[in-house]
């Protein structure tokens, strides 16, 4: 009987031991922290900032007091484990983005401030709209304006580098083939259809001729207007020069 006891309490022991283990080998995920990390964040960052009239002219001071308000909330995670890793990204990317904005205000006298400031701001608000859709960000009722205006900026920059992507797969497919040839002057043509998905009042491009070392010999430009959509319009240009290659960039689009 002796014996017996024993077997059950050392059982019960082991049982005990393995359901600690198990409790202490449970994955903490910091998903939903963040979150909340990131509204507490952008509010005491609007709380500074609310108080200036003119954000675009607001000292040094009172920005790297915002930057630092909101990024001392938000730092702590950049290293957490999440179990969204789409989340955990944005996350990386949005910390790095305040870095990148308290790193500008070093050159806030010089003139390139503004280049990289916006330029984190940018990609901030991308963040805040990709973020927002998947866990939708709640925030007080006199903040909910500030929050608004970062989406609304977010989306822009998404709708413009989505423009941008298009435009340069339309100006990759442009291809010229020799149309004329007078002994003296060579004209090239190409005929190219508009499946961007934009219109464009003007669109203009530069051709660089380019010798077999990949010298540019010569740089002619050419244009089309009134380009609409799905509309297959022509490019020309006329030179003197013999090439090897050539490489279009985009001159000019409105």
């Amino acid at each position: 009987m002796k014996r017996i006891v024993t077997i059950a309490i050392l059982l019960f022991a082991g049982l005990s031991l393995t359901a600690c283990g198990s409790k202490k080998s449970e994955t903490k995920y910091y998903d939903s922290d963040f979150i909340s990390a990131l509204e507490s964040g952008l509010q005491k960052r609007w709380a500074i900032t609310d108080t200036v009239k003119d954000i675009d002219k607001a000292s040094q001071d009172t920005l790297t007091k915002s930057v630092n308000a909101e990024l001392d909330v938000v730092k702590p995670y950049e290293n957490k484990k999440f179990k969204n890793d789409k989340l955990h990204e944005q996350a990386i990317t949005y910390i790095n983005a305040l870095k990148d904005q308290k790193t500008a205000l070093k050159s806030y006298d010089k003139s390139n401030f503004f280049d990289k400031w916006n330029k984190a701001y940018n990609t901030r608000t991308q963040m805040i709209v990709k973020i927002n859709q998947k866990h939708k960000l709640k925030v007080a009722d006199k903040y909910k304006s500030d929050l608004t205006e970062l989406t609304r900026h977010g989306d822009e920059v998404a709708n413009q580098d989505q423009k941008t992507e298009a435009i340069n797969a339309l100006v990759k497919s442009i291809k010229f083939k020799q149309a004329k040839d007078d002994g003296y002057n060579y004209t090239y043509d190409a005929k190219v259809k508009n499946n961007s998905g934009y219109s464009f009042k003007n669109f203009g491009i530069k051709v660089k001729l380019m010798d077999s070392d990949k010298t540019v010999v010569d740089t002619q430009l050419t244009y089309v207007d009134d380009w609409d959509k799905n509309q297959t319009s022509q490019f020309e240009f006329m030179t003197d020069k013999k090439f090897n290659s050539y490489e279009v960039v985009l001159d000019y689009t409105n």
